[in-house]
């Protein structure tokens, strides 16, 4: 009996080609797409974008622009226009990472470099500044000893005539052979771009992350009744009536947008209570937010359970499609650690969108004109969605 029953689920494995597919060549794909989602997810490995701007407009301040921008362990751009202004602007609206201020010339005394952060990219900052240190070792070491001179010069009083030609050499010598020169790290100032509100700009991404992530898993859920429809005949006794099964699809549609909405009402009613996350400040774009990212989910949802067969492929499909794009569009790794292809890649997901809006809305207190690209990428995925259910019922009728 043990081996009749192991032949029986074999055989029925077997004979479901796209559920054989699914089972033995998805693993793999997912597993590929998470080493490359994780990998990137390093000190070593990450590429931040940041807002460059040169205020002090000196030799020195040129030579460290130019060797942050040629920088390839970052994607190092000019801020338009040049000011600190500019910078934190740029910082603020989630377009870089971190902002890079050179306030005045490198080896002058006092703080010439100032790092602007969001604090919801903690790690930036420090990253930031250890990629600006090293930049300066290579490209300015005659600047880091003047630099270091000038601070030591107080303590150890005027330097000899002897003294001063050595330092000369020296200078010399870290023009043309940077390698024989300590780098000395140059004095740096962090500075947060918005109000600090403990743990909101994280509390806020992650709050987002779940919410869009059991959507799209509670509504992979609930479309699987389509097919399990089509195995009882239940479907067969619908579409023997003048309707068709188009009624029960948008039924169908419309209950998992509520259940969106009612599970996204209680993740961010606790994100209220537990961490003060301003919900009820911004209840009005909160709600439009929401109905567009819980219409995504279902659509998504439907749409892709439709064109199964079996219920065994819609269970492996919503697996997959749960798993992966929660990886993609950062509900597992913030968007801004993966490397710069896969960042691009997340905004063909939903949750990119869904986690941006999220954010945008509640930490960086946006208005719609700033949140209504979301509200459209993400309603175009739940019609699109909606669409490709009811054609597949239509299919069924003919």
């Amino acid at each position: 009996m043990t081996l009749a029953m192991f032949r029986v689920m074999w055989l029925e494995l077997v004979r479901d080609r796209a559920a054989l597919a699914m089972t033995f060549v998805l693993p793999s794909i997912v597993f590929l797409i998470f080493s490359a989602v994780f990998s990137g997810a390093t000190g070593t490995d990450v590429r931040l974008k940041v807002s460059v701007a040169d205020v002090a407009h000196t030799a020195g301040s040129a030579r460290l622009t130019k060797a942050l921008l040629a920088d390839k362990a970052l994607r190092a751009e000019l801020a338009t226009p040049q000011t600190q202004g500019a910078a934190t602007a740029a910082v603020r609206s989630g377009a870089d990472d971190a902002g890079l201020v050179i306030t005045s010339d490198p080896a002058a005394p006092g703080t010439p470099i100032l790092i602007l952060s969001d604090p919801s990219r903690a790690v930036a900052a420090p990253l930031t500044e250890a990629r600006t240190r090293d930049a300066m070792q290579h490209a300015l070491p005659d600047e880091l000893l003047a630099r270091t001179l000038r601070d030591i010069g107080p303590a150890i009083g005027p330097l000899t005539p002897g003294q001063q030609l050595n330092v000369q050499l020296a200078e010399q010598t870290a023009r043309t052979d940077p390698a024989s020169t300590p780098a000395v790290p140059p004095l740096v100032l962090h500075q947060d771009v918005l109000l600090a509100r403990k743990g909101g700009a994280n509390i806020a991404y992650y709050a987002g992350a779940v919410m869009i992530l059991f959507a799209l898993f509670a509504a992979g859920h609930g479309a699987l009744t389509l097919l399990d429809e089509r195995r009882t005949g239940v479907a067969d006794r619908i579409l023997a009536g003048p309707a068709g099964m188009a009624p029960v699809v948008s039924g169908k549609f419309l209950f998992l947008l509520a259940q969106g909405v009612g599970q996204a009402a209680v993740i961010f009613a606790t994100a209220q209570i537990v961490f003060a996350v301003p919900v009820i400040q911004h209840a009005g774009l909160w709600l439009a937010t929401t109905v567009a990212a819980s219409a995504a989910a279902g659509g998504l949802a439907l749409g892709a359970i439709s064109l199964c067969r079996t219920r065994e492929q819609g269970q492996m499909l919503s697996t997959f499609m749960v798993l992966v794009l929660a990886a993609l569009g950062g509900a597992m790794v913030p968007r801004f650690l993966m490397p710069p292809w896969l960042q691009s890649l997340s905004w063909w997901t939903p949750h990119a969108w869904v986690i941006e809006a999220y954010q945008g809305l509640l930490w960086r207190d946006e208005s719609a004109s700033a949140l209504y690209n979301a509200w459209i990428v993400l309603a175009c995925i739940g019609v699109a969605g909606l669409v490709v259910a009811q054609l597949a019922a239509r299919r069924l009728r003919t």
